[in-house]
This record gives structure tokens, sequence and C-alpha cells, in this order.
């Protein structure tokens, strides 16, 4: 689901603050992609997660926006990998999962 559905109704000067913001939490995820928190499972689902938060970063240095839509597109972009490299982690490494609720007497 892209955050920024319809740029023209957002202002650039927020449209840019969401962008470098974005882009500050995808090298965040890069580390915790690189430095899993638990053991791996599947490495190559690791590394396939690695190579995708990388390559959006790659792209989003490369680029200077300069409309509204370009702008978005970075910012959905960012986004997208940075949930999908947490999901990978999440889902091919043991980590600790939330316990399930007590059932009630």
């Amino acid at each position: 689901m892209p955050l920024v559905l319809d740029p023209a109704s957002v202002p650039v000067e927020v449209l840019e603050g969401l962008r470098r913001s974005l882009i500050a939490d995808l090298i965040e995820t890069e580390e915790f992609v690189r430095d899993p928190p638990g053991p791996v499972r599947d490495p190559a689902s690791i590394e396939a997660a690695a190579e995708l938060v990388r390559s959006a970063l790659a792209r989003l240095e490369l680029s200077d926006p300069g409309s509204p839509a370009l702008l978005a597109a970075d910012i959905n972009l960012a986004y997208s990998a940075m949930v999908a490299g947490i999901d990978l982690v999440k889902s091919h490494t043991d980590v600790p999962l939330v316990p399930r609720s007590r059932a009630k007497s």
C-alpha cells in the first residue's frame, strides 16, 4: 500500500521531509538486515532483503526529484522496500514472537 496516494494534495516541503526521513529509516533497516536479531533459517531470503534495501537506497541517492509525483514515487519505494526487508528478516530468522494470549477460564 502506498504511503502517498495523491502527491498533489501534499505540500512539497512535507513530501521532501518524509522522503528524507524514510531514507534514514532505510539506512537503519539496512543495518537490521545486515545483522539479524536471531539465528538465520534461510540465508537466501536475508540476502534478498539486503539487496532490496540496498537497491532502493541506491535509487534514492541517485534521484533528485523535481516534482511532487517523483517525490511520492521515491517515498512509496522507500516505504515498500523497508516493510518488505523487515518482513523477510522476521520471517526467515528465529526471533522472539509475541506470546499468544491466555485462554480465559
